[in-house]
């Protein structure tokens, strides 16, 4: 493992994709692109990509007057593909597991 694969990820073929995302999650992905050098569409690939090497799919209690909305990304395909194998195993939809991706990589 080279230096750059430690810090980079390697080019992939990208789905767009539009996907519902809790406020209050964006609104800290937000910040965190303020910090990071870093896009939120990186920000969210590199969430699942997390969530897809721990697997750590623990639904989290959403605040009941949280909204969400939808939001364009460019998912990458392996993942989405990895996605689709998670959704298939826990009967939960690929904007949920994209949500608890996101919940856990802003709080771990």
């Amino acid at each position: 493992m080279s230096v750059f694969d430690k810090y980079l990820l390697k080019k992939d073929n990208l789905l767009k994709r539009r996907v519902e995302i809790d406020s209050s999650l964006y609104e800290q992905l937000e910040e965190l692109a303020e910090i990071y050098d870093a896009s939120i569409n990186k920000l969210v690939n590199i969430a699942i990509i997390e969530l897809l090497k721990t697997e750590n799919v623990k639904i989290y209690k959403r605040p009941n007057n949280e909204i969400a909305d939808s939001h364009n990304f460019a998912i990458r395909e392996t993942s989405y593909e990895e996605l689709e194998k998670l959704k298939s195993k826990y009967g939960l939809s690929i904007y949920k597991l994209i949500n608890i991706a996101i919940y856990n990589a802003l709080n771990s």
